[in-house]
């Protein structure tokens, strides 16, 4: 067994070992503090969760049938898993409520929340440079001690169709540095104070303010702001900082979804809802970089955005100086991200553990804040958004990825940077973006795809290029392999041309550059904003495929085009076993 495959088996072993050991309480005045790996949480006094044993209907039925220590609770929301959060009664005590739900028998499960803290420790602001991205020692460190980014950015910077929902403080959305690339909702209409798109939410055009339970993302605190910019702050304008996946190319990079879930603080009886909310509406990317106690609801959400909806989740592992990695980092369908300085040494801040799998830079990170300027800082929470950016960078070079694929790339292709092998502090390495990148997109060598053709300029002068992504060649079976276009007109309608043909018959030659007595496949789909489109080429689970020859060409609608259509070169793939 691989080593990843001896941590996921350990994460998958020992995820519900937190739920065998309680927690410790004390009382801070009139506040319950939680203890939990070293760090006291202070309890909501206002709100308490449970999934009730059966599908409820009569919520307000069934709680004013409670007695005792659950007597008084009212309703404030459901989720879409059935998790309910109580408002308590003016007074009431939040751990004897839980324990009289508890012992009604009308529960499953029942919790209190907690108020968590943020993994970040602020630093002095206008820092010179951004050496996470490239780093020529400009800051004292090491040469090549960082992602990778320039090389990266050449096989892609970011596309707006790949959201990144991040759960912070909320984001600065007005910033000029970071507008740009902040999400807009396609189901709702601005300020007609209606639900348009039946979500739940009015107005929800850029995201939600969980904490104020309103459609203003913002925050009141740096943090959230400064995360979303490692991510999405806007790449070639002129303008203070790029973010990894900002579009340091064209300007346009992924979309950023910012979702206030504590002001200052992450609040565990939100927390829940914007990962579902994140999930459901269209969000490939999770990216957490706070810690609050051990949450059923939450873990119930992570299992429905990471299995249901496919969602890439990512958690900062947390700033306890060496100790125990922090919920929800430690949760089997989170990646737990470590922290790196620019010497590639492990931040003596970041915590060490089993569940750590990656590290991204950490330390003394340049970044957006608050009133359009900027800040340098420390702390996980500041790696946990570069990996969060990459996996954004791979969604948008290869949409046909899964949150699993991902996952594997970000491990297999990172640089190892301490021990060798996998190590608690660092995980599998600090993250290489352009290793990733090419894995998912080049992975190939000559005699496994052979390039065909001219192709045919469209009146623009834009030459669609074909090329593939995923596997190095097609093999039998293979229902996600894909292929990609680049450099086309923005919303013109492509077509992929595919034939079939034996792998010893020649090339035929002509305008169409397939065999023309071939068997053919035509799919139509949309160039995004960006000029790209992908398309999903399924090969037959027959060894009869097996040698056989798949010439694949884009064909692009172009008014300026001596023909109306642009075409590209051609590839030919051959299938393997």
């Amino acid at each position: 067994m691989g080593s990843f495959s001896r941590l996921l088996a350990f994460i998958l072993c020992s995820a519900p070992l937190f739920a065998q050991v309680g927690p410790e309480y004390v009382r801070d005045g009139a506040n319950w503090l939680r203890l939990e790996q070293g760090t006291w949480f202070r309890v909501d006094e206002q709100v308490i969760s449970a999934r009730f044993a059966s599908p409820v209907t009569d919520h307000a039925g069934l709680l004013d049938g409670l007695r005792g220590e659950a007597a008084g609770l009212t309703l404030l929301r459901t989720n879409r898993l059935g998790v309910s959060d109580l408002a308590l009664p003016a007074g009431a005590d939040p751990l004897a409520a839980v324990a009289g739900l508890r012992s009604s028998g009308s529960v499953v499960w029942a919790e209190e929340n907690t108020v968590g803290v943020y993994t970040a420790t602020p630093n002095d602001p206008l820092y010179s440079s951004q050496w996470s991205l490239e780093n020529s020692g400009q800051t004292g460190g090491s040469s090549d001690a960082d992602v990778d980014a320039a090389a990266a950015w050449e096989i892609e910077d970011g596309d707006p169709s790949v959201i990144v929902a991040v759960l912070d403080s909320g984001s600065d959305h007005t910033h000029p540095d970071l507008s740009g690339n902040i999400w807009t909702n396609p189901g709702e209409i601005a300020g007609n104070g209606l639900d348009d798109d039946g979500n739940g939410k009015i107005d929800d055009t850029m995201g939600w303010d969980f904490d104020g339970n309103d459609n203003d993302p913002n925050g009141s605190f740096f943090h959230g702001t400064a995360v979303a910019s490692v991510i999405g702050a806007v790449g070639n304008n002129g303008i203070q900082t790029v973010g990894l996946a900002g579009g340091a190319v064209d300007g346009q990079g992924v979309s950023i979804m910012p979702c206030n879930v504590g002001s200052f603080g992450p609040i565990g009886a939100v927390l829940d809802d914007a990962i579902i909310y994140a999930a459901d509406n269209g969000a490939r990317v999770i990216t957490m970089s706070l810690t609050v106690p051990s949450s059923q609801a939450i873990i119930d959400a992570i299992d429905y955005a990471w299995n249901t909806k496919g969602v890439f989740i990512d958690n900062a592992a947390g700033n306890s100086f060496g100790g125990a990695v922090s919920f929800p980092a430690n949760v089997a369908d989170v990646v737990a991200v470590a922290s790196t300085d620019h010497n590639d040494n492990r931040s003596g801040f970041g915590a060490v553990g089993p569940e750590v799998e990656i590290s991204a830079p950490g330390t003394a990170i340049l970044m957006l804040t608050l009133g359009g300027g900027t800040t340098v800082s420390d702390g996980t929470s500041f790696a946990s958004p570069h990996v969060a950016a990459l996996a954004g960078l791979l969604f948008s070079a290869n949409p046909a990825l899964t949150n699993d694929q991902v996952r594997a790339v970000l491990r297999n292709t990172a640089d190892d940077v301490a021990t060798p092998g996998y190590d608690e502090g660092t995980g599998d390495g600090r993250i290489n973006a352009a290793a990733a990148l090419a894995s998912v997109v080049d992975g190939f060598v000559a005699g496994e795809v052979l390039a065909y053709g001219a192709g045919l300029a469209g009146g623009s002068g834009a030459v669609p290029v074909a090329s593939t992504v995923g596997d190095a060649v097609p093999t039998k079976g293979d229902a996600g392999f894909a292929l990609r276009l680049l450099d086309a007109a923005p919303n013109a309608t492509a077509y992929t041309l595919i034939g079939f043909a034996p792998a010893n018959l020649p090339f035929k030659g002509g305008a169409l550059l397939v065999d023309v007595l071939g068997l053919y496949l035509l799919h139509s789909t949309s160039v995004s904003a960006s000029g790209r489109a992908v398309d999903a080429l399924p090969v037959p689970d027959s060894d009869l495929v097996v040698g056989e020859s798949v010439f694949v060409q884009w064909v692009v609608d172009d008014a300026g085009a001596q023909a109306g259509f642009a075409m590209s070169g051609g590839l030919e793939l051959v299938i393997g076993s």
